[in-house]
């Protein structure tokens, strides 16, 4: 009589087990950067997107109204109306319920403001940016208190003096979305050609600062001037950075122009060389440069290799300088 083993079932051994694991864990790593760099690709798609709707929304205006908005932020502490150039520009963006709704006799923080300007607004935020539900305050306020949905993108509303590396006059040099202009500029206004003038760029992360990919301090005791997107202080005079991004340049040699911050630190209100400005700089979380919109409504990514002075005469509308960079 012929004997019948049991069958015995096969199996992985502890061995094959660990490599099979450690195979899967080195697909797992080698696909991880191509799927980030996927994801990234479609948020800076979108990001490219959503300035090209805000330039659609600059033109509109200024066919409708012959001029283009600008920000008004009278000097000083004030109880005077403070509004961005946002506000004019919601209807051209599908937002005019929320227009209708702001009281432009009242500052953007004030009375039944607050309840506009809490309201996020999709086509204002980069999707590659952290925590695109972060608020910013009214650093004028006795009490700092979240009260205005942020935005990623700034005005280039001109170059600000206070950096002698990009601006020699001792006054500011103007953009197209200058601020306090009433009426606004127009694009014949721009001399210097549309496709070579900044309208709007990327001021990402704002309150909360970032110095080269990193987030710094707490806000409100650590905190960019600007973000809100009702705010004429989240536009952006432009100055460059120090490499490290804690300060504004002095020296031509040691000046970073974009992504080394995305502002400089306003602890206090009122505080020097800011003022009751803004504290913006050009600053995106894409790898290797900022998207900035051009007057002509086109969108040109600028690359982090870009001086100063090319970026300088990128935000001027009107100064003559001659460009040629291709950055």
């Amino acid at each position: 009589m012929k004997r019948v083993l049991p069958h015995r079932r096969s199996g992985f051994t502890l061995i094959e087990l660990l490599v099979v694991i450690a195979i899967i864990a080195i697909l797992i790593g080698l696909l991880l950067p191509a799927v980030q760099k996927v994801r990234e690709a479609a948020a800076r798609s979108t990001c490219t997107n959503n300035l090209k709707q805000l330039g659609l929304a600059l033109h509109n205006h200024e066919s409708t109204y012959g001029y283009l908005p600008s920000s008004i932020r009278p000097s000083g502490s004030t109880t005077l109306p403070r509004t961005s150039w946002m506000i004019p520009s919601l209807a051209f963006v599908e937002q005019d319920n929320l227009r209708k709704n702001y009281d432009t006799t009242i500052s953007w923080g004030a009375g039944t403001n607050v309840a506009t300007t809490s309201q996020k607004i999709k086509v204002l935020n980069c999707p590659s940016t952290p925590n695109s539900d972060r608020q910013d305050g009214d650093p004028q306020a006795a009490t700092w208190a979240n009260i205005v949905a942020v935005t990623d993108y700034a005005a280039a509303t001109g170059v600000h003096p206070v950096s002698t590396v990009v601006n020699s006059t001792g006054v500011l040099i103007p953009g197209i979305l200058e601020k306090n202009k009433t009426p606004g500029n127009k694009l014949l206004a721009v001399t210097d050609g549309l496709s070579n003038t900044i309208a709007i760029t990327e001021s990402a992360g704002r309150p909360q600062i970032y110095r080269l990919g990193k987030p710094f301090g707490t806000v409100p005791t650590n905190k960019v001037n600007g973000g809100g997107w009702a705010r004429p202080a989240s536009d952006l005079d432009y100055f460059p950075t120090t490499p490290d991004g804690t300060s504004y340049a002095t020296s031509a040699t040691a000046a970073c122009a974009i992504n080394c911050a995305n502002g400089y630190d306003y602890p206090t209100y009122n505080v020097a060389p800011f003022l009751t400005e803004g504290s913006s700089a050009p600053y995106s979380f894409h790898t290797g440069g900022i998207n900035t919109l051009l007057g002509d409504g086109s969108v040109r990514f600028i690359r982090s290799t870009v001086t100063p002075q090319n970026f300088a005469a990128l935000v001027t509308r009107s100064n003559g300088e001659v460009n040629s960079s291709d950055d």
